[in-house]
This record gives structure tokens, sequence and C-alpha cells, in this order.
């Protein structure tokens, strides 16, 4: 009788992250990128290299992974890889001279293998032999060891991503890394036919990708289409940036709106980034304005949320704008600091800061200022004026942007509120790094634009300004163009759009003047009411849907 295989399932599992910090059999890891970082730790704390022998990716598995970890492939990778001594087959010595006086060849036993757990959910240390059978040199491995070479390894070379990390692609490029990435890593290689697809469609997107410098490893995602950047020109006033969901794995998703003249918020640029990554705000707001460079001299005033750090940058970029934290975000992280160190005196504290928050004038502010500084915990008080109080001007209403209206304030919260109700559809279906991008562009394609057209709210202002018959019409109106009865929309290059379907048939085009007050369809031409594709291109370019110019002689009630 056969005795059985010694399979995976017969190790004894040992927990990652060990008191010990070693490798052993049976040790599992969640993540590629766990396994990764422990083991550089390993490596730079024993002072030796290993580079990969062998893999095989997890695509390549033919049965399906288990419909409770949707991201399988991109968080393991691989279901076998064997690392190898870093001079395993190489001649000892430290030049050519050397190597050729000695030639005394390295076959070094060191070796560490993982493989798949059974559970299809883990990678798990199947081979640990540890112990080399030669020296190496420190001033070698200082030299050739680098940390996350081993996630680097199995992507895009090192000196591509130091190339064109936070530069613009251009198509050509994104083949050529996509040509880099194949049969390499799968993931990435995803992420770039995505992209590829995107400037096949729209040749003016603007996009980077950030990678770790001497890493390889995949940072953040700048993403603006045409539309975004036509949006951000018409309407470049007011601006909202925040982040707006937390993603699958470390991945974060910031994004920017404007408010467009029906008072709605629009997205005019994505990032995807890593939890942690340094300089994130001035990263974002410079990629805008290059990719929008027309809108640095009119932002008015820029809201971001409270978690946002490096507002003084910002000043030198937006020379016109007020920078300011979102308010009710600055009261909620002081309220949750006030419960935790205040104690019985809490409701006070958060009182004052509320009164301070609020202040109408630089002396009423000073005035809470010192009641806070005799009320509140020390701890708590080193907390404010260490955080808050050297940044009061972008967040307490004395000092606001039009700080009568709440202009910026309210706003952003209605505004980020809405727009993450948007996402969530993208969020429940698309868990990937690349489902989140197809998603994300597909939220700013015309079908998903038109779902938001306000018909109804915009419909009932005509009905208060227009004699009931013509506002019927233009009710009616503003639901088809809500309901999708255009099925395209391009630019004519001159501010105008040519339209395709309609009431003319799926074929019909119709052509919207660079105005936006005129169309060549047979409504608007009979009447001169406004129609669908007026209502479809106002939308779509932020303009305002309620225009009182837009009324035909003999209809102004």
């Amino acid at each position: 009788m056969l005795k059985p295989h010694n399979s995976v399932k017969k190790l004894r599992p040992r927990q990652p992250g060990t008191a010990m910090g070693e490798l052993g059999l049976g040790q599992e890891f969640h993540t590629w990128r766990q396994f990764s970082g422990f083991f550089d730790d390993w490596c730079e704390r024993h002072k030796v290299l290993f580079i990969i022998a062998s893999l095989k990716p997890l695509v390549s598995l033919r049965q399906d992974p288990p419909s409770y970890l949707p991201n399988l492939t991109e968080t393991l990778r691989f279901r076998f890889v064997r690392l190898i001594c870093k001079h395993s087959g190489t001649y000892v010595g430290q030049s050519k001279v050397q190597r050729n006086k000695l030639r005394e060849k390295i076959d070094c036993p060191a070796t560490l293998t993982l493989r798949l757990g059974p559970r299809k959910d883990r990678l798990v240390v199947t081979e640990a032999a540890l112990e080399h059978n030669h020296q190496l040199a420190p001033l070698e491995f200082t030299r050739c060891f680098r940390r996350r070479q081993l996630e680097a390894s199995v992507g895009l070379p090192i000196r591509i991503t130091n190339s064109v990390s936070k530069r613009f692609l251009g198509p050509d490029l994104v083949w050529n890394l996509a040509d880099f990435s194949r049969g390499k890593d799968k993931g990435m290689c995803e992420l770039l036919d995505q992209l590829d697809a995107l400037f096949r469609s729209d040749p003016g997107a603007k996009v980077k990708l950030v990678f770790q410098e001497d890493a390889a490893v995949l940072n953040s995602i700048f993403l603006a289409t045409s539309h975004m950047r036509a949006l951000a020109h018409a309407c470049p006033h007011l601006l909202f940036l925040d982040q707006a969901a937390c993603l699958p794995g470390d991945f974060e998703l910031y994004s920017v709106l404007c408010q467009d003249a029906n008072g709605r918020g629009r997205e005019v640029a994505y990032c995807l980034s890593q939890a942690g990554t340094p300089d994130l705000l001035l990263f974002i707001v410079v990629s805008l304005v290059q990719s929008a460079p027309e809108i640095k001299a009119h932002v008015e005033c820029l809201t971001v949320g409270a978690a946002l750090t490096g507002l003084d940058a910002l000043q030198e970029l937006l020379p016109q704008a007020k920078v300011q934290v979102c308010r009710a975000q600055v009261l909620d992280a002081l309220g949750r600091r006030a419960r935790e160190v205040a104690g019985p005196g809490q409701r006070r504290v958060i009182n004052l800061l509320h009164n301070l928050a609020h202040a109408a004038s630089p002396k009423v502010y000073s005035q809470y200022l010192r009641s806070l500084q005799d009320t509140a915990p020390l701890e708590f008080l080193r907390y404010f004026l260490e955080a808050w109080h050297p940044h009061r001007d972008a967040w307490v209403a004395c000092w606001a942007y039009c700080h009568s209206r709440e202009e910026g304030q309210g706003l952003f919260v209605d505004h980020l509120g809405t727009h993450r109700q948007k996402l969530l559809p993208v969020l429940a279906t698309e868990p990937s790094l690349v489902g989140l991008v197809r998603g994300l562009l597909e939220l700013e394609s015309l079908a998903a634009e038109l779902r938001t057209l306000p018909a109804e709210e915009v419909a009932q202002k005509y009905r208060q300004a227009w004699p009931a018959e013509a506002a019927a019409l233009v009710a009616e109106e503003l639901a088809l163009a809500r309901h999708g009865a255009v099925g395209a929309i391009r630019p004519t290059g001159d501010g105008g759009f040519i339209l395709e379907g309609g009431s003319g048939g799926q074929g019909a085009t119709f052509a919207v003047g660079p105005d936006l007050a005129s169309c060549s369809c047979s409504i608007f031409t009979a009447s001169h009411r406004p129609c669908r594709h007026l209502f479809v291109a106002r939308h779509w370019t932020g303009k305002a849907l309620f225009d009182t110019s837009l009324m035909p002689p003999g209809d102004d009630g």
C-alpha cells in the first residue's frame, strides 16, 4: 500500500508575522504583498539574497476561484512560487579575474517554495531550506538588496515604471506597457487593456500611473476623461475634493467634483491611490490643473475633506482660490477627540468648538478660543492648537469663502453624499481595481449622466414661467431626454454637438448649435421650443437646463 503523498493539507500551518519573525513549513500568507513584505524583512535581517526561479500564475488554474473571493487572482497572484539563492549556479568571486582563477561554481541548496493552500485562499510555505553554503559580503548585500523586488520582478521593469511615473500616458505608451506586462502580471495587463480601450474611444483622456520609485509597484492612478475635463473648464469656480470610498485591498478612491450651472456636483477627476500615499492632495490638484490648465486662474474655492493634508502647498497652484476644509468634518474630528479625553466636561468643550467654528469674526473666534483654553483638558488643547488652530482660516466661518451663505460647506456635504450614492452600484459589483476603473468610466457615459438629469425639477420651473401648453411640451421633452431618447453625443469642434437617435429613428442625427440654444430637429424648427437634444447637450456640458432665453416669442406668459 502506498503512503499518502505529503501534501499541503498535512502541514501544520503557522500564522504570518510570528513573534520570532521567522520562516517555516506551513507558514501562511493571505496576499502576495503580505508575503513579499514579510520576506523582505526576513532577508534584510539575515543579510541573504533570493530570486524567483519559477512561478505559476493563479490565472492558469482550470477551476474558477471561489465566489466568496472575487479578488483571488489579484491578492494571491500565484498558485506556485519557488525562490532560490541569488548566487545558485554562479561562480565564486567578485570579478572576472577571480572567477577565472577559481572557477568554483556555487550550488547553494537554499530554496523556498510556496503553493496555493487547499482552500485556495492563501499561500502556504511547503519547502523551506533556508541555510546557505557560502558567505555573502555585506557590501554586496547593500548593493543588491532592494525592498519590494519580489513585487517588481513579476511586473513591469523598474526602469520603465521610473520613467513613466507621474507622466500623462499616451495610447502608444499604454500599448508598450501592456506588451511588457503580458504573461507576467495579469492584473496590470488588464488595467492597461482597459486604458487602451479608453484612449481608442477618447483620445483626449488624461491618465497617470504612479509607481513607487525603484519598486515598480502601482501606487496611484489619476483619471480624467475628455468629458470630465470639459466640465472642469465650463464650471471651474467651485471644486470639491475628498475620499469617496475605501476599496478592496489597500486602495482608496478620491474624487474631484465641480458644481454645474444647475447646482449639481459633477465629477471632473478620479484618483485611486494606496492608503497612506504622501502628498496626495498636491498630486491630485497638480494633475487636475495639468489636465485642464485653463481652470488655474478661475477656481474661486476648493473645499477638501478634513483628512487631507498639505493645504499650504496649494496657494501657489491656485492663486485666485480660497482653499478650505469641510467644517462639518473638522467638527466631527474634534468631537471624537473631545469624547476621548475631555471626560465629564466633553459636552461644554464640544459646544465651545461649535461656536468657535461658526464665529462671525476673528474677534469672536478669539473670545471662544480663550474660553476653550480655560475649559478643555491640556491634552485636548495641545491637539487643537497644533492640528487645527494654525489652519483656522481654512475652516472657521469668518474666514470662509462666502461664509454668510455657507458656500462650499453645505454644498460639499451634499455633493459628496450624492456622489457616493452614485458610486454604490459600482463598488458593489466591481471588486477588482480594473473593474472599478471600468465602472468609473461607465459612470461618465452619456446614458449614466442622463439618469441624473433632474427632469421633473426643471419641468416645474418651466410650468411656473411658461403657459401650460408650452410647459407641458417641454416637460415631455425633458422626460424623453432623461430616459435615453438620445443614443450618443459627439462634439463638432465649434462648441456644438451631433446627437444620434431620437424622434427621427435610430439612424437619425441632429445638430445642436454652439450656443446650445438651437437644434436641427423638427420639434425645434417647428416651434423654437427647447427639445430633448438641447436638454441632453446642456446637461452633458453642465449648462443651465432652465433658461428663460430659450422661450420663443409669444410664450412669455
